[in-house]
């Protein structure tokens, strides 16, 4: 097989620890529990027991002797605290916990956090998959904000082939043999994983099914095989395969190439030879724009008569947002139309401009009117309400 992906190259990046403050009666308890530690009977399982920072106890977990403390860690989910940053699990008074470190006792840890930065998180995890003990195969880093899965730091990365032997998957390594690392796990710190096998019969069928997945131009991305015996499907040959990103598109699935266009793979349909595949796309749908543009009227300085708003993408002029607004009546005054605040005065708005983001308008007035000698007006005034 040969693959061929992009692959993000990583640096682990270390989060400063933050201090514990428990209880310090919690924290007696806790160095009599981590004392026992090395006095107590072989049992084949241990508990690792999850602490909030303050002491107050989150859950606790049991797996066998020697596991990886990532294990119990897994699905363990500390306190939110504001403007801290989770940093991992440590000692009531000691060293943070590797993901890596095996669990050999009974021990009680407490969440860890540092002060957040004001700017984006930038705090990476990264996964190192070995071939042997100290035989580095590749790192994959991905920001610990976006919460990846095991399984998309995994994909790409090949095992090295082993003689009579067939991979199984990645596992963490533990004194009593490498746990299989859960691919729908999320990766919560720096891990470092190790291929695991099992033994091929001699009589077994080794005849390899590939699919070989392809971009739009014709260019390989990926090769995946899995024995024909296995009699895998289709969705498990393109797990972890990434379709390149084509503006204004939707990646819909994968296809076979036809004159006629291309064919749908079914994903449950199990894949039967050596297949090439093509990625399938469909137009991005345009979302309406729903931005609004909103004029707000004012009689003072802060006295709002009404807001009117219109949808940015309609052009609406002024005079549409201005009609039937009511501008209350200044005695011996002339309403002249609407203004916007200036310190050299009030400037007029166009009636035929169109509204371009939220404004505030204040009525103009002028002028005084001549004394009547006739009876004066009567002036109807609408409300809409009180």
């Amino acid at each position: 097989m040969s693959f061929s992906k992009k692959i993000i190259a990583g640096v682990a990046a270390v989060a400063t620890l933050a201090a514990l403050a428990p209880a310090v009666a919690m924290a007696e308890g806790d160095q009599n529990q981590n004392s026992a530690v090395s006095t107590q009977s072989d049992s084949t399982i241990v508990e690792v027991s999850f602490y909030a920072a303050d002491g107050t106890l989150i859950q606790k977990t049991g797996y066998q002797k020697g596991t990886a403390f990532s294990m119990f860690a897994t699905g363990i989910t500390a306190p939110t605290v504001e403007g801290k940053t989770f940093t991992g699990w440590a000692y009531s008074e000691g060293p943070m916990l590797k993901d890596t470190d095996p669990v050999c006792g009974n021990i009680a840890v407490y969440a860890t956090y540092a002060n957040t930065p004001a700017q984006d998180d930038n705090t990476q995890y990264t996964v190192s998959f070995y071939a042997g003990t100290d035989k580095l195969i590749q790192t994959v880093s991905y920001y610990a904000k976006d919460k990846a899965k095991f399984s998309t730091y995994a994909a790409g990365i090949q095992a090295p082939a082993v003689e009579g032997k067939t991979f199984t998957g990645w596992g963490f390594a533990s004194n009593d043999g490498n746990v299989p690392v859960d691919p729908n796990a999320e990766v919560t710190g720096n891990w470092a994983v190790y291929p695991m096998y099992k033994n091929t019969p001699a009589s077994e069928d080794k005849t390899l099914n590939t699919v070989s997945f392809y971009n739009t131009k014709n260019e390989l991305i990926q090769t995946v095989s899995y024995y024909a015996k296995d009699h895998f499907k289709f969705s498990q040959y393109a797990l972890g395969i990434q379709a390149p990103a084509v503006e204004g598109k939707i990646f819909t699935g994968w296809g076979f190439a036809s004159n006629d266009g291309d064919v749908p793979v079914d994903p449950n349909a199990e894949v039967t030879g050596n297949w090439a595949v093509y990625p399938m796309y469909k137009n991005a749908e345009k979302k309406d724009d729903t931005t609004q543009n909103v004029v707000s009227f004012y009689a003072g300085t802060d006295k709002l008569i009404q807001t009117v708003g219109y949808y940015a993408k309609d052009h609406v002029k002024f005079s549409t947002y201005a009609a039937s607004i009511q501008a209350p009546a200044v005695e011996g005054k002339i309403f002249t139309g609407w203004g916007f605040a200036s310190n050299d005065g009030d400037v007029p708005v166009d009636p035929d401009m169109v509204v371009t983001g939220n404004w505030a308008v204040y009525r103009h007035v002028q002028g005084t009117l001549r004394p009547r000698m006739t009876p004066p007006e009567n002036v109807v005034s609408f409300y809409a309400g009180t």
